[in-house]
């Protein structure tokens, strides 16, 4: 895909993502600091920060960091997850040096104003309340409990209540200057650019000194015997529900497969999942399957949302679905529709500036690697009837069943539930 990806001396990393005949752009600067990086008692500090850096540098204000991009029409965002914290930007591509010297200015000199800091705590508290008062939102994080215990891949990326009240801008500040140095971090930019260029732009930005190595997370603990549950009693219109499993790191040799799989059960209307579950049972409006992938531990989860009279029918039907896979092979034309989907997602979605961008970076970031279209569609193609029954037969095992619910399931539901997960996951 024509990438050009430098290493700065000071340990500053440096992607383009040439798009010719594009008008627009898009700048990503990428830190690797995230909710895996956090002790328990700061749990939720990674985003916290992420708040904080648009509130202020010795140069700009806040109003002023915002007006600079969208006063040329531009979008202004960032986002924090389990490895990596990203801020970005998509603005006409005259105007990238400017998104690129902005987002600089705040990963760099950003002052976290104490002032900004207690509003901005209040903030964060009203969002950890809106994701709890969300049940698809909430089982998902319950999810990862169950999944990783006591880890900080288990933990949310908001953090608590608790954490964030009594964090203190010290703490703040201190983690600022831990994580946010030039070995952890990639400046990337897409459209039609200039590696060289870009290069030239960077360097004078951050400058050629080297700083610190980068940062290394505790590594998770995945093993399982048997299933865990989570039911979370609440009185809600639907039960909401995540069946979870432990699947492959990011880089996994069986990740395209894995793909694939996901896209027969449960990535579009014509997955299995949708047409038994709710074409043809009426059990759900919403059934759907989802990947998580990081460097060394990832989830594959079915998620839906059910009449609570249902929840036990809708487990039920959901293992068996799982069941079929692992027992017999999938139908030739089955796979070949999953292979055509997975990849015109992949071609339609390097399409956009910013979606490639994004795309790219992180796998750069936390995967070590850069994508290439060629190869992924050689591992898409040599995937084998049998690479995908070995594979379910490897993550559908019932030791490594999780099931996570919120609603008002009576405590007779809830063994009836647990019962199935130890019968039809066997």
């Amino acid at each position: 895909m024509n990438y050009q990806l430098t290493t700065l001396e000071n340990g500053l990393r440096v992607l383009t993502v040439p798009m010719v005949n594009r008008e627009s752009a898009a700048v990503a600067i990428w830190v690797k600091a995230g909710g895996r990086y956090e002790p328990k008692k700061i749990s939720g500090i990674s985003h916290f920060l992420e708040h904080m850096m648009f509130k202020g540098t010795p140069t700009r204000n806040t109003r002023q960091i915002k007006e600079e991009i969208e006063g040329v029409g531009g979008i202004l965002n960032a986002f924090t997850g389990e490895e990596a914290t990203c801020y970005f930007a998509k603005l006409l591509k005259q105007y990238y040096p400017r998104a690129l010297e902005v987002l600089s200015d705040i990963v760099l000199h950003s002052t976290v104003p104490p002032a900004e800091l207690a509003k901005e705590r209040t903030v964060i508290l009203e969002e950890i309340k809106m994701y709890r008062d969300l049940p698809s939102h909430h089982v998902h994080e319950l999810m990862g409990e169950l999944l990783w215990p006591d880890q900080s891949l288990g933990r949310t990326i908001a953090g608590t209540a608790e954490t964030v009240s009594r964090m203190t801008r010290s703490e703040i500040v201190g983690y600022k200057r831990d994580y946010y140095h030039t070995s952890n971090i990639l400046v990337s930019v897409s459209g039609d650019v200039v590696h060289d260029e870009v290069l030239e732009r960077v360097a004078a930005i951050y400058g050629t000194k080297p700083q610190k190595k980068a940062s290394r997370f505790t590594p998770a603990k995945s093993e399982q015997t048997k299933p865990r549950t989570h039911y979370y009693e609440k009185t809600t219109e639907q039960t909401h529900l995540v069946i979870g499993l432990h699947a492959l790191p990011r880089m996994h040799p069986d990740r395209y497969k894995l793909g694939l799989l996901h896209v027969m059960l449960g990535a579009n209307m014509s997955s299995r999942l949708f047409e038994e579950v709710r074409e043809k049972r009426g059990l759900a409006y919403e059934i759907k399957s989802g990947i998580s992938g990081y460097q060394d531990a990832g989830a594959f989860t079915v998620s839906a949302g059910v009449e609570t009279k249902k929840s036990v029918r809708a487990v039920e039907v959901i293992l068996r679905e799982l069941a079929k896979v692992r027992e017999s092979f999938v139908k030739p034309g089955e796979l070949r529709r999953a292979k055509d989907y997975f990849m015109s997602q992949v071609s339609m979605g390097v399409e956009d500036t910013l979606d490639h961008l994004l795309w790219a970076g992180e796998k750069a970031l936390c995967g070590g690697e850069l994508p290439d279209k060629a190869e992924i569609r050689r591992e898409i193609e040599a995937a084998t009837l049998e690479d995908i029954q070995q594979l379910s037969q490897k993550i559908f095992r019932t030791g490594n069943l999780n099931l996570s619910l919120i609603g008002p399931v009576p405590e007779k539901m809830q063994r009836e539930i647990t019962k199935i997960l130890f019968i039809k996951g066997s």
